[in-house]
């Protein structure tokens, strides 16, 4: 049993790595792989190398919100509306699914409210649809931060 958990070990250690983590200003755009985004503050980005690449982003002074992104493998998502609300969202509030175009790429997002740990919660699943790479972005903010809603709701956050 023993040796079974130095192969593990370094299996674990090399499928999930993280290769940087660094602050971005707000405002600034940022790339990662062919893609730049823009942030209302200051942020922390720690880029991780998974069996999906992935950008993870934390606000550097303040809570309120967070934000996920990857590159999908597949080009559609699971259309069935149920098992995004039930497998993303944890006990959603009037879950919504719409379509956006973005300096013309197409995005599905994926929307629902959400109380957790006495915080009201905006979430947003946004899915890439017709580029390749496919993006897929997940972003958590508190609906108390008016100016969090205004700048993910614009999409200012992309600036692809």
């Amino acid at each position: 049993m023993k040796g079974l958990w130095v192969p593990l070990f370094w299996f674990l250690a090399f499928s999930n790595t993280i290769l940087s983590q660094s602050l971005v200003e707000p405002n600034q755009n940022f790339l990662w792989e062919s893609f730049s985004f823009r942030f209302p503050e200051p942020v922390v980005v720690k880029i991780e190398s998974t069996l999906q690449k992935k950008l993870t982003v934390y606000p550097a002074k303040r809570d309120g919100f967070f934000m996920v992104v990857r590159i999908l493998p597949w080009s559609e998502p699971i259309t069935d509306k149920s098992f995004w609300t039930q497998s993303v969202f944890h006990k959603p509030i009037e879950p919504k699914q719409l379509e956006r175009v973005v300096l013309g790429k197409t995005f599905r997002i994926y929307q629902a409210d959400q109380i957790r740990n006495q915080n009201a919660l905006r979430n947003q699943v946004w899915i890439q649809m017709d580029a390749k790479p496919y993006l897929w972005i997940w972003l958590q903010w508190k609906t108390d931060r008016k100016e969090l809603s205004d700048f993910f709701e614009s999409n200012l956050f992309l600036s692809l």
